[in-house]
């Protein structure tokens, strides 16, 4: 089953959603990253939430979602852009124990920021407390707070997988009852139940005394931008003897990108090369 986005909308409620459900590319963020379980399914909510996010928003760019805390949670972050590619990462605590932490614990004295950065026009960033006891209500609070926008969002994790729906009132509402009615239906969905049928048939479960109306459905897909160059950049950033050292050391400075864990290897001539065409300066 391909990794989907699904938007939709009921005109007479002023109400628009989207369901978003993710396997493949969860597992290819993951891959090779030694997550506790705990840290694997917030990720994974993140890059639902994020892609969610994404396809409200009509742009050109890129969106991250990151969570900063003093927990053992360091700090989380997901990108995508506006095809609906993703990756993440998390930096966690290694000797932290999350077999039977909450959410709240992690969450506490915590941070959500949410950075939208178009390729025309101007960077905007939000940032709010992580208030609520889980991902999904920190997102409400957010829709709450900073666009005053009514908002539910459930979410399901289970096997690498996430499933969620999300619903938000469009600002001509003006019925609040409207909302709350499609909400109470939202809350009756289970998790069983979300995981075994398709996205129709799910909508026609949830709302199926509603005029609703199909937008459009957009494929989400793993996608590290990593290149040559651009680690060819980060390296020429480094201490001028640190790279000096590594090529007398290994005759080579390898590094591997944190997102999907590639590996590159650059020697004295290949840096040089690059700097000639970069114009960098550095000189080692």
């Amino acid at each position: 089953m391909n990794d989907i986005l699904h938007r939709f909308i009921f005109q007479e409620l002023d109400v628009r959603g989207q369901v978003i459900r993710l396997s493949d590319s969860c597992q290819q963020m993951i891959n090779n990253h030694q997550y506790p379980d705990f840290i694997k399914d917030l990720l994974i909510q993140s890059a639902a939430i994020n892609a969610l996010l994404a396809a409200t928003l009509k742009f050109e760019g890129k969106i991250s979602l990151q969570l900063q805390s003093k927990s053992g949670l360091k700090s989380m972050l997901v990108q995508t852009n506006n095809q609906l590619q993703y990756r993440g990462l998390v930096h966690f605590d290694d000797s932290a124990d999350f077999s039977n932490i909450s959410f709240q614990q992690i969450a506490q004295n915590g941070q959500m920021v949410i950075t939208i950065v178009p390729n025309q026009g101007k960077r905007y960033q939000g940032i709010v407390p992580m208030n609520g006891n889980s991902l999904a209500e920190c997102i409400e609070y957010y829709f709450a707070q900073s666009e005053q926008l009514n908002t539910r969002l459930k979410l399901f994790c289970k096997n690498n997988q996430v499933i969620g729906v999300m619903l938000q009132a469009l600002p001509e509402m003006k019925q609040k009852e409207n909302f709350e009615h499609l909400d109470y239906l939202l809350q009756t969905l289970e998790a069983e139940e979300a995981f075994e049928i398709d996205h129709d048939t799910l909508m026609m479960r949830l709302f199926h005394q509603e005029s609703l109306s199909n937008l459009m459905e957009q494929n989400v897909s793993f996608n590290c931008d990593c290149s040559r160059e651009k680690m060819l950049d980060a390296v020429l950033l480094l201490d001028v003897d640190e790279i000096a050292d590594s090529l007398s050391r290994d005759g080579e400075i390898a590094v591997t990108c944190e997102f999907c864990l590639s590996s590159f290897s650059f020697s004295d001539v290949d840096l040089k090369k690059h700097q000639s065409i970069t114009g960098n300066q550095t000189k080692h």
